[in-house]
């Protein structure tokens, strides 16, 4: 019986994913409505030049193989968000017959992880996935080449070039120090009840409890570019991949370092 109760809800989520709780659907309310409303877009309020936006530059599909795989990736540059799909089956049936807690983003939301493709910032000068997850906390130890085991879409800033990338390095680099491990993903923040702080300042705001969406928001911020959709830092609110990767946004001017920020 109980397995019966567990499918059947597995179904409901599968079917009708706009009508769960925690989701990224336009469509769904959902108390961080309240607080952003009184909240301005930053978009809005900047100079025509000085607004962002995203991009959908590419997609992959794990049915085009090795091939497409080595294609689609020879396409990624340093900036672009990589937004990752799983099929609602597949995802469903790890979920709620597997057990697998990885695939519940999948289930209930259009991307299931994120991630920003850096220049290593240990050095030596390759592509890496900067991003956040349950096992290893903020890290950077995937490759492009990893990327062939999820369906994606490609995200690119517009004037990319404005983003302080020595800020962005400082802040990949502060915060896998201090919130690397499973001790820097926080499950509270995954489904939507806290966020870490969105807007850091100094080193001493990149503290932990991220998620794939909310340490790469986190982390333009640091370095320049803020988010429409992160705008009010609200507690019961989730902040998806979806959101980060569709968002629009404004360029502003930070110290080159943290010294320069007080």
């Amino acid at each position: 019986m109980q397995n019966r109760i567990v499918f059947f809800a597995g179904l409901i989520c599968l079917v009708c994913t706009s009508g769960c709780l925690v989701n990224d659907s336009a469509l769904m309310p959902k108390p961080s409505w309240i607080q952003r409303a009184f909240v301005p877009r930053p978009s809005r309020l900047a100079e025509p030049e000085d607004r962002l936006k995203f991009e959908r530059v590419a997609r992959f599909e794990r049915q085009s193989g090795e091939a497409g795989l080595e294609k689609e990736t020879a396409q990624l540059r340093e900036g672009d968000l990589v937004a990752a799909r799983l099929g609602k089956l597949k995802a469903g049936t790890d979920l709620f017959l597997k057990g697998k807690t990885y695939a519940a983003g999948y289930v209930l939301l259009k991307y299931g992880h994120l991630d920003l493709v850096l220049r290593d910032p240990n050095g030596g000068g390759d592509l890496v996935l900067f991003t956040c997850n349950s096992t290893n906390g903020v890290n950077v130890k995937r490759r492009l080449s990893d990327l062939g085991d999820r369906d994606w879409d490609v995200y690119r800033m517009k004037n990319w070039e404005r983003v302080n990338m020595k800020r962005l390095l400082e802040f990949a680099r502060t915060s896998i120090s201090k919130a690397g491990g499973t001790k820097g993903y926080d499950d509270f923040s995954a489904v939507g009840f806290r966020n870490a702080n969105l807007k850091p300042k100094t080193q001493e705001d990149i503290r932990g409890g991220y998620t794939c969406a909310t340490v790469i928001a986190a982390a333009l911020y640091y370095a320049g570019a803020e988010l429409d959709q992160t705008r009010s830092g609200s507690y019961i609110d989730i902040v998806s991949p979806k959101q980060v990767a569709t968002s629009k946004g404004r360029f502003f001017e930070v110290p080159n370092s943290e010294a320069n920020s007080r």
